[in-house]
C-alpha cells in the first residue's frame, strides 16, 4: 500500500482561511448599516454600552456608532452581533432585496474559513453566489467556497468553484488569484485521483513565481500542492523536495496548519521509499498538531498513515486502533470520498493477521466504494488484497483475474499503482512457480516506475 491509498490531505479546516490574501491591505472602511440597528439590538437584549463594549471596545465608540457618527468595521459589527444575539444582517443597510453587501459577504466568509467552520461557509458561499454579485464579488466567493468544498472532501464542488473563478482572474490578469484558484484545482484533482494534479499545480507554482516580487507564503502553499499531487502519483523523491523547500521559502512554523500537512506529506513519501523512522517521526508530528486544531478529517487522515506504518512494522493492535479511529471520524463526518482508503488499510491488516475472511469482506467493501467514485488507484490496491487472498487460498484462476482486474483500475486511473501492482503479481507467480510470467511483470514493472522519456512503452504512466 502505498501513498495513492492515504492521499494528502487538501488544506485543513483551520490556517489558509482567507483565499483573498493577495489584496492590498489598508486601513479598514467601515460597514454602512441601518440607523438605529444597533441601539435597537443592545435593548432588546437589555444590555448597557459597557455589557456590549466589554474590554474589546470603548463605551465611546459604541455610542457613536449607535448614534451615526461613526461606521463600524465588519470585526467590531460582527462582535456587536455575537454580545446581542443578532445575526450580521439585521444591522446591514439593505442592497438587491435586502442582500448582504459584497464586502460583508467576503468578510463573512473569511470569518468562517479562519475558525474552522467549512460547512458554514459553503452555506454562507451557495446562499451568496445565488444571489448574482457582481463578477469580481462571485469569482472571489467562488474561489473561498472550493476551498471550503475541499475541506469538506467535496472534490467534485470544489473544482468546478477553482475552474469559475480561475477563469475570471484570468481574464482580468489578476496572477495572484489565478495561482490561487489553480492551486484549488490541483488538490481537488489530486482528491480525485486524477493524473492531471500535477501539471495543475506547476502550472499554480509558475503563475505564482511569475509576479515580482514573488509572493512567498502562496508559494510555499504551492510548493505543498505539488508536493502533494507527487506523492499521489508516487514520485517520491520529487515530493519530498518540494516539500523541504516549502518549508525553507515559507514562514510556515507559525502556521501550524499548513506545517502538519507537510509534516503529513513528508510521512507518507518517506514511507513509501522505506524510510519508515522518518515516515513514523513526521506522522506523529502532523497527527499532533491535527488533533491540537482539532481538524477532523485531517486528523483521520493521519491517523489511517500511521496506522499503516504500525501494520508494516507488525504492531497490529495499535493499527487497529488508529485505523478504526479513523474511520469512526470519516463516518461521522459523512464524508465518502477517500474513506475507501482506510477500509483498505484494514483489509490489509486483517490480511497480515490471516483473518482471510474479513480481509475479503473489507477489499470488496472498499472496491465498491472507490469504483462508484472514480478512485481507481484505490481500487486497485482492492484487487490486489482480493488477489493475494485466491492466490493463498490456492484459486490460482481468481488470482489472476483479480490481478487482471488491478492493472486495468490503475492504467484507469493514470497508472501511478501500476509498478506496485506489476510488482505485486510478481510475487505470487513466482511462489506459484510460473518464474517466465513473474519476470514479464517485473520488467513491466521496471518499466512503469521509469520517467517520462526513457524510451519503456510504459513508461507514459509515471506523467503526471
Amino acid at each position: 500500500m502505498t501513498a495513492t491509498s492515504r492521499a494528502p490531505e487538501a488544506d485543513g479546516s483551520r490556517g489558509q482561511g482567507k483565499a483573498t490574501s493577495g489584496r492590498r491591505r489598508g486601513r479598514r472602511r467601515g460597514v454602512e448599516i441601518r440607523p438605529g440597528s444597533v441601539k435597537e439590538a443592545r435593548q432588546q437584549a437589555g444590555l448597557s454600552l459597557g455589557q456590549v463594549a466589554r474590554e474589546d471596545i470603548s463605551r465611546t465608540a459604541i455610542y457613536f456608532v449607535e448614534t451615526g457618527k461613526a461606521k463600524p468595521s465588519i470585526e467590531t459589527l460582527q462582535l456587536i452581533a455575537d454580545r446581542t444575539g443578532h445575526p450580521l444582517d439585521f444591522f446591514l443597510v439593505g442592497v438587491d432585496g435586502g442582500h448582504l453587501v459584497p464586502a460583508v459577504k467576503l468578510a463573512e466568509l473569511e470569518r468562517l474559513m479562519a475558525v474552522g467552520d467549512n460547512a458554514g461557509a459553503a452555506t454562507v458561499a451557495d446562499a451568496a453566489l445565488n444571489q448574482k454579485p457582481d463578477p469580481e464579488t462571485e469569482a472571489r466567493i467562488s474561489l473561498i467556497a472550493s476551498m471550503a468544498n475541499l475541506r469538506l472532501a467535496r472534490a467534485v464542488v470544489g473544482r468546478r468553484l477553482a475552474v469559475a473563478a480561475r477563469t475570471y482572474f484570468e481574464r482580468t490578469g489578476n496572477l495572484y488569484m489565478t495561482a490561487e484558484s489553480l492551486g484549488n484545482e490541483a488538490q481537488a484533482a489530486s482528491l480525485m485521483q486524477d493524473p492531471a494534479a500535477v501539471q495543475m499545480a506547476e502550472g499554480a507554482l509558475a503563475t505564482s513565481r511569475s509576479i515580482k516580487p514573488v509572493p512567498q507564503l502562496l508559494e510555499s502553499r504551492l510548493l505543498r500542492v505539488l508536493g502533494h499531487a507527487l506523492v499521489t502519483f508516487n514520485r517520491w523523491q520529487e515530493a519530498i523536495a518540494c516539500y523541504e523547500e516549502a518549508i525553507a521559502i515559507g514562514d510556515v512554523v507559525q502556521d501550524l496548519q499548513q506545517l502538519s500537512l507537510l509534516y503529513s506529506g513528508l510521512s507518507l513519501a518517506h514511507q513509501e521509499m522505506g524510510q519508515l523512522n522518518e515516515a513514523t517521526r513526521y506522522a506523529q508530528k502532523a497527527l499532533t498538531i491535527h488533533e491540537t486544531l482539532q481538524d477532523r478529517l485531517s486528523q483521520a487522515r493521519s491517523l489511517n498513515n500511521l496506522g499503516y506504518l504500525l501494520v508494516r512494522i507488525g504492531e497490529f493492535s495499535s493499527a487497529r486502533n488508529h485505523l478504526e479511529r479513523a474511520l469512526h471520524i470519516f463516518e461521522e463526518e459523512q464524508v465518502e470520498t477517500r474513506k475507501g482508503d482506510i477500509i483498505h488499510s484494514l483489509a490489509e491488516l486483517a490480511y497480515r493477521e490471516g483473518d482471510l475472511d474479513s480481509a475479503k469482506r473489507l477489499a470488496m467493501k472498499a472496491l465498491d466504494l472507490t469504483t462508484r467514485l472514480g478512485e481507481m488507484g484505490t481500487a486497485a490496491e482492492a484487487h490486489v488484497v482480493m488477489g493475494r487472498i485466491a492466490a493463498r487460498t490456492g484459486h490460482e484462476a481468481d488470482a489472476d483475474r483479480e490481478f487482471e482486474a488491478a492493472l486495468s483500475a490503475a492504467e484507469a486511473g493514470g497508472g501511478p499503482r501500476l509498478s506496485q501492482v506489476h510488482e505485486a503479481f510478481a510475487e505470487v507467480l513466482e511462489s506459484r512457480g510460473d518464474l517466465p510470467r513473474a519476470n514479464r511483470h517485473l520488467r513491466r514493472a521496471l518499466a512503469a516506475s521509469r520517467p517520462a522519456g526513457h524510451g519503456e512503452p510504459e513508461s507514459r504512466v509515471a506523467i503526471a
